[in-house]
């Protein structure tokens, strides 16, 4: 009896095991043919990924050139349909739908495609199915561009401003294409650099003013000067600017009495310049508009009476007796000395960009860290109390918006003012890492024309050029004016960008 319920319990279980392996391997088979099919379905809708990004884009640069938008259709549907066709699997699409948002130039296309199966339409699924959509737009919502232009002395050196010119004119025919409508969409901003800016019309918004009496100390001259950069100096009694103040006597009456009567004319009417150097302090590598601890340097001539036989007195005398001048050694005027180039706040005027650039004039020293400030100074929206309305920088977070410096110098950053703890190289390295971190994250480009092998370098072995672009292809380096021509082409071509959007 045992023995017979043994051998039926085998024969029981030797069913059950048949039985669920009649169940089991066609699940295996199912699932595994249906990762197999659903693999190859996904490198299918990534081709057509792929050619729908093609596609919009195709159209993005068919209405850039001016098509209308059902001619931008056909071309958006011609190009995505070609490439789908390229692919075998019997893929079998719906007709491309595209539309036009009204509100930019946002061109989305969309599709919905059938991938039929191979393993898994055993098991009744014939077909999988998956949508698939891009979205373009042409050029860049919005852009803020900077351009900052060395025009120190060596600029006149081989033609270079003038190849400079040429070249700055391609980038702006690139950006404000004359067959485009201007929108504002993007706008154009100019700074140059020596040894100092030119603030121009902006010079009293951007400096502190401070006015004496005729007869203050030198003690409260000095207090004043030395807050916060060096004050505006303003006589009471004429409201004229006039040197950093320096209170003497005429030394052993030599000036004949008349050496503070001279010295005031002279400072009167000296100082006409409304050049400014860099900001010093906790904001020197910031956009913080200026402000109470926050304002631009004026750019004072300083007295310098150490000039010469290192006498005092024979400063004085200079001035007094000689006119004084700074090629006599009486004062130094280099920070209070500019290019008349002031600031073109962001325009889409391209005539009035290119008459700028042709009136540029070259001399003078390289503080190329003040450029960089300054065309910082020009995109940005903390600035806006400062620029015209329709000047004024959009947010960093506008939506579809850029900002790029685009930064030029033939040579060494080498001038700073005697009130800055930093070099200009070490200054500009301070500057580019502010503008290029968050909020800001401005996009910077440089060029470098005819720069010297021997240029100053960081640590790492870059050059300021290098350590300030973005990233090392927006660091470009010409020697002659075709290349300069095209660095400047090639950056234009890059801002002007068309991107697949997110």
């Amino acid at each position: 009896m045992t023995g017979r319920l043994i051998g039926q319990w085998g024969i029981s279980r030797q069913g059950n095991v048949a039985i669920m392996a009649a169940l089991f391997i066609p699940a295996v088979l199912a699932f595994g043919g249906i990762a197999v099919d659903f693999q190859y379905t996904v490198r299918q809708k990534n081709k057509v990924q792929h050619a729908m990004d093609s596609a919009v884009l195709a159209g993005a640069l068919s209405r850039q050139a001016g098509k209308s938008e059902a001619e931008v259709s056909a071309d958006v549907r011609a190009y995505a349909n070609a490439l789908i066709d390229q692919q075998s699997g019997g893929i079998s699409c719906t007709p491309i739908t595209v539309n036009f948002n009204p509100d930019n130039k946002d061109i989305e296309g969309s599709i919905r495609c059938d991938q039929p199966t191979f393993i898994s339409n055993l098991m009744g699924f014939e077909k999988l199915s998956f949508p698939v959509s891009s979205t373009s737009t042409y050029a860049i919502g919005n852009a803020d561009v900077a351009f900052v232009f060395d025009v120190s002395g060596s600029m006149n050196s081989y033609n270079r401003l003038s190849l400079l010119k040429s070249a700055a004119e391609v980038a702006f025919d690139e950006l404000l294409p004359d067959d485009k409508p201007r929108d504002g969409n993007v706008r154009l901003a100019i700074a140059t650099y020596n040894n100092a800016v030119n603030a121009g019309e902006y010079f009293n918004a951007v400096t502190r003013e401070q006015t004496l009496s005729a007869d203050a100390g030198n003690s409260a001259a000095r207090t004043s000067y030395d807050s916060y950069n060096s004050a505006r100096m303003i006589d009471s009694a004429t409201g004229k600017r006039f040197f950093y103040y320096e209170r003497e006597q005429c030394p052993d009456g030599n000036c004949n009495g008349n050496w503070d009567a001279a010295r005031r004319a002279f400072e009167d009417a000296s100082i006409g310049d409304t050049c400014v150097y860099e900001r010093t302090g906790g904001d020197a590598a910031t956009e913080a508009a200026p402000g109470s601890g926050k304002w631009m340097g004026a750019g004072n001539p300083r007295w310098n009476w150490w000039a010469s036989n290192s006498s005092k007195r024979d400063g004085q005398y200079r001035i007094e007796s000689q006119s004084g001048s700074s090629s006599r050694g009486a004062y130094d005027m280099s920070f209070a000395a500019c290019r008349a180039s002031g600031p073109v706040p962001l325009t889409e005027d391209k005539d009035a960009l290119k008459a700028h650039v042709q009136s540029l004039t070259a001399n003078g020293g390289t503080a190329g860290h003040i450029g960089l400030a300054w065309g910082w100074y020009l995109i940005s929206p903390s600035w806006n109390s400062i620029w015209p309305e329709a000047s004024k920088p959009l947010d960093y977070d506008a939506k579809h918006n850029m900002k790029a410096v685009i930064l030029m110098t033939d040579g060494d950053f080498n001038s700073y003012h005697p009130t800055a703890t930093k070099s200009s190289f070490r200054q500009a390295q301070d500057l580019c890492d502010t503008m290029k971190a968050e909020p800001a994250k401005i996009t910077v480009y440089t060029v470098g024309f005819q720069v010297p092998s021997s240029v100053q370098k960081t640590g790492d072995g870059r050059t300021i050029l290098e350590y300030c672009a973005t990233t090392p292809a927006y660091a470009f380096n010409a020697s002659n004016g075709d290349e300069l021509a095209a660095a400047y082409r090639a950056i234009a071509q890059s801002i002007s960008e068309l991107r697949i959007k997110q």
